[in-house]
């Protein structure tokens, strides 16, 4: 993995990279996190995470995964996008000192 380039797929990179950062502080805070195979994406990998406020996912390329990951012992809950922008804003709101609105 090279981490010098001027493509549009630094933007993935970034991307990945703090997916992987936030699963796992995520999992150093107790939440459960782990790596579930998607069986319609060989090679694409989904990282996930169960927050409080539900199950989030991301694909990463398996070339660009770091790291040890434990499988994840859950199914996917069949959540969407949309869904899952969700989830993470109420969680984000939920945790902000200031008292911010969700989106």
């Amino acid at each position: 993995m090279s981490y010098q380039s001027n493509s549009k797929d630094d933007a993935y990179l970034d991307r990945n990279l703090a997916v992987m950062a936030l699963a796992k502080l995520a999992q150093q805070q107790g939440y459960r996190v782990g790596i579930k195979q998607d069986p319609h994406q060989p090679g694409w990998p989904v990282i996930m995470i169960d927050l409080p406020t539900g199950q989030v996912g991301w694909h990463i390329p398996e070339a660009e995964l770091l790291g040890d990951w434990q499988q994840y012992p859950q199914e996917w809950d069949g959540h969407d996008l949309e869904e899952k922008r969700h989830r993470m804003a109420v969680y984000v709101a939920e945790n902000l000192s200031n008292g911010a609105k969700i989106l």
